[in-house]
């Protein structure tokens, strides 16, 4: 019998990783195997967990809900409080 505990986490966390870096699954699933793909899990300045990724030259932020890119303008707040959840914008919620 197999052992898939953690398999649906595993499945969403590569699905995120490959929409944040615009690629395949598959494409993410190689890039493990081939160790040019980093992961390590992280806490902002502001206390939220996310996933800071890394392929190839490239980097990302995944929070639950928002990817934020380096060239993203990053985590800010505008203050009227309607963009909590993601940090302001500049990521890809839709904010």
């Amino acid at each position: 019998m197999e052992n898939r505990e953690m398999f649906d986490e595993i499945n969403a966390l590569v699905g995120a990783v490959a929409k944040a870096f615009d690629t395949s699954e598959t494409e993410v699933i190689t890039a493990i195997e081939q160790g040019r793909l980093g992961m390590e899990m992280r806490v902002d300045e502001d206390g939220r967990n996310f996933i800071d990724a890394s392929l190839d030259e490239r980097s990302v932020r995944i929070y639950q809900g928002a990817i934020f890119r380096e060239d993203d303008s990053g985590p800010e707040t505008s203050g009227d409080g309607d963009d909590d959840d993601c940090g302001g914008g500049g990521c890809s919620c839709g904010h």
